[in-house]
């Protein structure tokens, strides 16, 4: 024990307290202590890099993990994990701890495993764990879990492509895992992925859950920053400033392929966004935009207004019905959005117009 703390005693000063804090709890057998302790230390980005993780292990927590919560020695094994060398060994790490754990620790190095299956390539088998998975985390409460569930599936998504479910699985696995866990570098890639599934992704038009996350803050931060500005702008439902943005950065379009090869997906997508923006500014008793308005505000001459119209109608983001005589469009829904600042202040507005209607009807009403 005293050796391997002793060589990370020399490599991390900056952790000499927690390192000292660790020979005191374990010597005194405080075991809670000792555990919270354990992984306040390895949420440091040093200590988790090369073989670190592995030898703690080996020269120290080996000789308590059975004394320690189950599911605190699995945040632990989760992170050492990837330090035992190739897919297999790092799968038969974990299985020795599986057996006499109780259901949520041990479905928790499953699904771990899992992930390691899925860097493999077994994506048959992964498939069918996933879904087998998925069914026993209904009953499941334990936020490390979930959060180990929706890492594999969007993992598996991305791997497939499928670029809608690998959004909602990745949005979710935020929802369960502390921005306090996630290094710099997953949060920016993983920040920036999610940003091209919302953009390239047909059916995705609610983001603004998105832009209110921590993570976002990385990639508005990072060398990716136009991305940022261009999710910014389609939740706006910009368009102008959408052109303007590709003019801008039109050399960095043509370096993704994802983007070079949804050009046309983008500019449908910054209509039907600026479509539903007209709609939701509107009064709600008197949700009617004529297609002049919406050709100012999608940028399309209006003979291709309708078209438009329809299909945003088609994919259940609106429903209304089309006046071609005296083209108009009468809403009487749209879909609902998670509110941004600018979209509460909105909201405010219209509750200050109705409460101003009501005063007057209520008024008439007595005279």
């Amino acid at each position: 024990m005293s050796d391997i703390l002793e060589i990370h005693y020399q490599l991390f000063p900056h952790l000499r307290v927690l390192i000292d804090q660790l020979r005191i709890y374990y010597a005194e057998k405080l075991w809670k202590q000792l555990s919270d302790t354990l992984l306040e230390y390895i949420q440091d980005p040093h200590v988790s890099r090369d073989t670190h993780l592995r030898d703690l292990y080996e020269g120290f927590v080996r000789l308590f993990y059975q004394q320690i919560d189950e599911l605190k020695l699995v945040r632990f094994l989760i992170k050492a994990a990837d330090q035992y060398g190739d897919l297999n060994n790092r799968i038969r790490f974990l299985e020795q701890f599986i057996f006499g754990m109780d259901q949520q620790a041990s479905l928790a190095l499953k699904l771990k495993q899992a992930y390691f299956l899925l860097l493999q390539g077994q994506i048959p088998e992964v498939d069918v764990l996933l879904k087998r998975y998925k069914q026993l985390c209904d009953r499941v409460v334990e936020p490390l879990v979930l959060s180990m569930l929706y890492y594999l599936a969007f993992n598996f998504y991305r791997i497939k492509k499928n670029y809608e479910e690998f959004y909602v699985n990745a949005l979710q696995y935020l929802a369960y895992t502390p921005d306090a866990e996630m290094q710099l570098e997953e949060k920016v890639n993983l920040s920036l992925e999610m940003a091209l599934a919302i953009l390239i992704s047909p059916n995705i038009y609610n983001f603004s859950e998105l832009l209110q996350q921590p993570l976002l803050i990385s990639l508005k931060e990072s060398q990716h920053r136009w991305i940022y500005q261009f999710l910014e702008t389609f939740n706006k439902g910009n368009v102008i400033e959408f052109q303007q943005l590709l003019f801008q950065h039109g050399s960095l379009i043509q370096q993704s392929q994802l983007l070079n090869e949804n050009l046309n997906l983008l500019q449908e997508k910054i209509r039907i966004m600026a479509f539903l923006e007209l709609a939701f500014q509107l009064p709600k008793n008197n949700r009617v935009c004529t297609f002049q308005q919406l050709s100012i505000a999608t940028q399309l001459h209006i003979e291709s207004v309708e078209h438009l119209v329809m299909k945003t109608i088609s994919k259940g983001l609106v429903k209304g019905k089309i006046n071609q005589i005296n083209q108009q469009v009468v809403i009487s829904y749209v879909v609902p959005r998670v509110l941004s600042d600018d979209k509460v202040q909105v909201m405010s507005k219209k509750f200050s117009e109705w409460d101003r209607g009501l005063v007057k009807f209520l008024n008439e009403v007595k005279q």
